[in-house]
């Protein structure tokens, strides 16, 4: 279909996406102990200053000013802005953290590692575009990030059917910033890379590490705008790799000895992990379970409530990633689209760097016989040679049986946690664990760094923020909640399934594009056109779309109104003049039109054969 000329615009993986990375088999395998019990009754666990001197760093502390749960870019700018924004919560010890980052799995490769440029369908690629590039200039990250990237200046696409050179068309980028694409880890690692250089006396990097909540610090009534309470107090846990290779999916608790760490500000990162929102989740249905109808109708809550809203994927696609070279002579600042006859599949492709080698994907449904695992290379080879041959002579029989010998990844689904993205007076979700969206626009990623800046804006806001910490996390819903439900609303919007998606699709272009043009001063562009506005919210474009959709409907229902009578008035004339009804005048127009269309089309075919 043809929204999915975007999808190569984001990412590349061998294995399956972060936003899949864990399965709910696997949640069930790292839960610590029954969520309820977590939940009842925790002691207070305010740290004090000689029990924080009594152990040193190098054998763990058991508190932070803040703890950070998810190693990924939104985890790691996290806690590069605690480190920069973040004044000192509690009485450290002069050789104690202040920050801490736990992730379950093992860090990535540093980002000059040449395995980006050798295995380059290991790594998904990201594309970093205006949210994500301010985010990191926010931050005096984004030049250690541009090293390490690549420009993309626009796309080379082939129409179905068109497989030669000349027959592809370059379309630049008409936008103010320039997307830089780059892996995903190798992004990690630049940020690591930062924290180790720039932060490695105030941020400690933990890998291998479950984290589950015992205490929000809320648990005794506090309502948003009362007091912090009393610091989150979570169960660490060393977490065992499942599996012996690099890159793990799943781990395990069992038989690891776990340990209590206290904080006074807690953040959770851990994208589709979900463990922080996990636990938010059911404490709040726990809360609202004990409380008896009278207190549900008139008592007044302690906070919003918290729910997901999960929607069911009903227009699948999966991937298989592909590594290419491009000839010298083709731009290695472009990226490569084709889609097949019959929109069976699509390829798209991004530079890993920039010597020529890409990550491609080859999209297709679930159901086709190419995506799945083991299937004939023979078949696979033959679908490229008759649907992508500009690519097929690209690659080699080693290429093509290793993509037929894998499983196809799956693309997340779309969900997004409504009502608030915080928990009491101390605790914070943010990124991929509250807004989850497919990723053929870049929206995702972007967005995650982007909620990042919001909520340092908020820090820095504050006054006296060591004794108010506790009005930061209800501001940052208030600034984020209904951001990421539209983020989530638009890009499902446009992911409609059939023909007549494709028509809720592809007809609000064409009119926005005409709109636009006729009063650029009254109709906004496109929608992709709107996201690449600056500083204009998501809650915003949705809000813009609507009022454009509705003066759209107005101009166009005026007029068809306008164009009928005057045609009415018209056929009247003409019945008067010739003397005869107006229904026979009617009927001959329409005849002569009908007559007229189809020698149009009859010409048509015979120019074309």
């Amino acid at each position: 279909m043809p929204r999915y000329y975007w999808a190569g615009y984001l990412f590349c993986a061998l294995s399956a996406p972060v936003s899949s990375l864990i399965s709910p088999t696997a949640l069930q395998r790292t839960r610590a102990h029954d969520m309820r019990a977590l939940f009842s009754a925790a002691p207070s666990a305010e740290p004090t200053t000689e029990t924080d001197k009594s152990i040193p760093p190098e054998e763990g502390q058991n508190h932070y000013d803040a703890v950070v749960v998810g190693g990924g870019p939104a985890g790691l700018l996290s806690a590069i802005m605690l480190a920069q924004k973040l004044p000192s919560l509690s009485s450290l010890s002069s050789s104690a953290k202040r920050v801490v980052v736990y992730d379950r799995l093992d860090p990535p490769p540093p980002p000059d590692n040449l395995v980006y440029s050798t295995d380059v369908s290991k790594y998904y690629l990201l594309g970093i575009g205006h949210r994500g590039q301010n985010a990191l200039k926010y931050f005096d990250v984004w030049e250690d990030v541009e090293k390490a990237s690549v420009a993309v200046l626009g796309r080379r696409d082939w129409a179905p059917g068109k497989m030669k050179e000349e027959d592809a068309r370059i379309t630049m980028a008409n936008k103010k910033v320039t997307s830089q694409i780059l892996a995903r880890d190798k992004l990690v690692g630049v940020l690591k890379q930062v924290i180790e250089t720039r932060f490695s006396d105030v941020i400690e990097l933990k890998y291998g590490y479950q984290v589950d909540p015992i205490s929000f610090g809320n648990e005794d009534g506090t309502t948003d705008g009362d007091d912090a309470g009393p610091p989150v107090q979570l169960q660490v846990s060393p977490c065992t790799p499942l599996s012996s290779d690099g890159d793990v999916e799943e781990c395990s608790i069992e038989n690891n000895q776990p340990r209590q760490v206290t904080t006074q500000f807690l953040i959770g990162a851990d994208g589709a992990a979900r463990g922080i929102a996990n636990a938010m989740e059911t404490a709040d249905k726990e809360y609202r379970k004990q409380r008896n109808l009278f207190q549900r109708l008139f008592g007044k809550s302690k906070q919003l409530p918290f729910r997901v809203t999960r929607y069911e994927d009903d227009n699948q696609r999966v991937y298989k990633s592909i590594p290419i070279r491009f000839p010298e002579h083709w731009p290695h600042d472009l990226n490569y689209s084709a889609r097949s006859v019959g929109s069976r599949g699509t390829f798209e492709a991004l530079p890993s760097d920039a010597n020529g080698n890409y990550c491609a994907l080859l999209l297709l449904r679930p159901d086709d016989v190419l995506a799945s695992a083991n299937c004939d290379p023979k078949v696979l080879r033959e679908y490229f040679d008759t649907q992508f041959a500009q690519f097929s002579k690209l690659l080699g029989d080693d290429v093509i049986n290793n993509v037929a010998k894998k499983g196809a990844s799956t693309l997340p689904s779309f969900r997004f946690a409504g009502g608030r993205h915080h928990e009491g007076g101390r605790t914070v979700i943010l990124g991929d664990c509250v807004h989850t969206v497919k990723p053929y626009f870049g929206l995702g990623a972007n967005t995650a760094l982007e909620d990042v800046k919001i909520l340092s804006q908020i820090l820095e806001s504050i006054p006296d923020l060591k004794k108010n910490i506790n009005q930061a996390p209800p501001e940052f819903t208030k600034q984020r909640a209904a951001d990421s439900r539209a983020l989530v609303k638009i890009s499902r919007g446009i992911d409609r399934p059939g023909k007549i998606g494709t028509m809720r699709f592809v007809l609000p272009l064409i009119l926005d594009s005409m709109f636009n043009k006729i009063a650029p001063k009254v109709f906004g562009p496109n929608i992709f056109g709107m996201f690449q506005k600056q500083g204009v919210s998501f809650t915003e474009i949705r809000r813009k779309k609507r009022l454009d959709r509705l003066m759209q409907s107005v101009v166009i229902a005026t007029a068809l109104s306008s164009i009928g009578m005057g045609l009415g008035y018209s056929t009247k004339v003409v019945a008067r003049s010739l003397g005869m009804s107006t229904t026979v005048v009617r009927g001959a127009l329409a005849a002569t039109m009908g007559v007229a269309g189809v020698a149009r089309s009859k010409l048509s075919k015979k120019e074309s054969n």
